[in-house]
């Protein structure tokens, strides 16, 4: 495997290990390494846990667990249960399948405690939200963190750190 071809498998490996970090606490991490020249990915490691690397085990990414995924998404559901105000000169933007989604479950939700919406709170609708839904929306969390063009993401900071260890 050339330089560019390990390089980008490191860096698909650091993507699944970014992703399982946001499922992680702050004290657990995950190492991807090489072993021999073979790409390695540790398990999930505690705070106390070392793994020892020397010139034949390299260390080349490392992912502390980062707990922000709930905060995350019950700030996409506020955000999702707001109707954007527009002027008459102005159309409503269509709204996304998961903000429709959303606005059902709170309305469901409003209807089955006899209260209004406006009083459902957003951890409600987290706490109520059906698997699929929720997976939707910490794929596109995770996605954005990786990869959005607004801030340093995940993937520079990665790409990062394998360059300097090759």
């Amino acid at each position: 495997m050339n330089h560019e071809e390990l390089k980008d498998q490191l860096l698909k490996k650091a993507r699944d290990a970014f992703e399982m970090a946001c499922t992680l606490s702050d004290n657990q991490r995950i190492e991807i390494y090489l072993d021999n020249g073979n790409i390695k990915v540790s398990d999930v490691l505690e705070e106390n846990e070392e793994i020892l690397y020397n010139d034949n085990k390299k260390l080349c990414y490392q992912v502390n667990g980062h707990g922000y995924l709930e905060d995350e998404i019950v700030t996409w559901i506020d955000y999702a249960r707001e109707i954007p105000q527009t002027s008459e000169d102005e159309s409503l933007p269509e709204p996304t399948d998961v903000e429709k989604s959303i606005r059902e479950l709170e309305s469901e939700i409003a209807t089955q405690k006899g209260i209004s919406k406006e009083s459902v709170s957003s951890k409600e609708i987290f706490a109520n939200m059906p698997v699929d839904l929720l997976g939707t929306i910490e794929q596109q969390i995770i996605e954005y963190w990786w990869s959005t063009k607004d801030a340093q993401n995940g993937r520079e900071l990665a790409l990062e750190q394998i360059q300097s260890s090759l």
